[in-house]
Parts: C-alpha cells; structure tokens; sequence
C-alpha cells in the first residue's frame, strides 16, 4: 500500500523530514564518539611525552607533541564540524514548518553550503554520507561536491612555526625543566622515526615497543578516522 502511494503521490514529506533527522542524530553520536576517542588519544601521548622525557629521550618526546599538536588541531575541526551539525539541525527544523505550509521540504542553500563544507574534511567525509543522502533525497541540497581538502593544506600555514608550537606543547606538558638531551643539536633538524642517532647501547634511551606501536597506531588514526 505504501508503495502505490509513493508511486502516486510520491514520497512522504513528513518520512523524509524524520529520516533527515535520524540521520543528523547518527551523525551526531558518531561525531561525539571521534571526539571521545581523540580526548583519550591526547592523554595517552602526553603520557608518552612525559615518558620520553623522563628517559632523557628528547628526540621521541618532540615527534609525540608533534602527534599531540596534530590531534589537537583535528579536535579542532570537529567541533567546528559539531556545530555546524546543531546548526543544519535548526535548519531542518525550519523545514518541518513550511511541511505544514507548503506540503513539502524546500531547497535550502544555507544547509548545502553547510553540509558542503563538512563533506570536504577528510574526517568527516564519509561520516555525512547518509545525511547527504537523505538531505538530496527529500529536496533540500542537490548533488554534493566531491572535492575533499587534503590534511596536508589544512595545516600548511602552521610549517613555519612549527617547532615553537612543539617547544610550548613540551614546556606546557614536562615544564621548563628538560633532561638533557646528547641529540639535541638535531632538535632542530626535521624529526624522522627513519633516521635514529647511533651511540653507544649503555647510553641509548630505552624505547619501548609499545610507545612505538602507539606512534604508529596515532598516525593511522588520525590519517583514517572511522
């Protein structure tokens, strides 16, 4: 029956406003949960932080708050994403009441500029999938834009000063007080896991392996949120 009512009639309005909006609440939770798991990430690399610094290990210390600046920054525009979500929200609220005026959802450019710029966030690219789908389906937004906006371009304006937003990440996190550290002239340098200093095996900073799977586990996390 419902069937040959939508084949005669079409969709229900009133549906398409409630799957709109279950999809905008999934979003939502989704969101909420990436920001959970980023908080907890944050903690646990400022533990490793001062870990590292602990061991005299300033070199791995300077690569984990460089991880702690990027989650930081990916926090970032999540909740920027979060509410420009409560405000699509609002928008779709709108809607429900030009249902009663006019029977049906109307295109709303505001919510497609909105929904577009989330869509173009590696992080949420594929979180706003279904809401997408729902919102093209009921007639709100049309086609979405496709282009995503690399991670690299979104912090291309923090690569020159770099190093002293890591130097104020390690003075907020271990204080003014570093241990020495024998690398230090290399602290300078550009930081790759690929390139370890050599000394002497009594003298070397321990490394766990377990801090190295965590700083491998950061950098997949961050490059794929799911």
């Amino acid at each position: 029956m419902d069937f040959v009512k939508k084949a005669i009639w079409g969709p229900d309005p009133k549906q398409q406003f409630r799957d709109c909006q279950a999809a905008l609440r999934k979003n939502k939770r989704q969101l909420d949960r990436e920001i959970n798991d980023l908080n907890n990430l944050e903690k646990k690399t400022k533990t490793l932080i001062k870990q590292s610094a602990k061991k005299g290990d300033m070199k791995t210390a300077r690569l984990y708050a460089k991880e702690f600046r990027n989650i930081g920054k990916h926090k970032e525009r999540m909740y920027v994403s979060k509410a420009t979500l409560d405000s699509i929200g609002m928008k779709l609220n709108e809607q429900q009441q030009l249902i009663k005026i006019k029977g049906s959802m109307q295109k709303s450019t505001v919510i497609m500029k909105q929904v577009n710029s989330i869509v173009k966030l590696p992080e949420m690219s594929r979180t706003v999938q279904e809401l997408s789908r729902e919102l093209m389906k009921a007639g709100v937004i049309d086609e979405m834009a496709d282009d995503i906006i690399d991670s690299a371009e979104l912090e291309d304006d923090l690569d020159e000063d770099e190093q002293e937003q890591i130097d104020d990440i390690l003075k907020t996190v271990i204080g003014d007080k570093q241990p020495a550290n024998k690398n230090s002239e290399l602290e300078g340098m550009p930081e790759t896991i690929s390139s370890p200093v050599v000394e002497p095996e009594e003298e070397q900073p321990i490394v766990d392996d377990d801090d190295d799977e965590m700083l491998a586990n950061m950098r997949q996390r961050l490059n794929a949120l799911q």
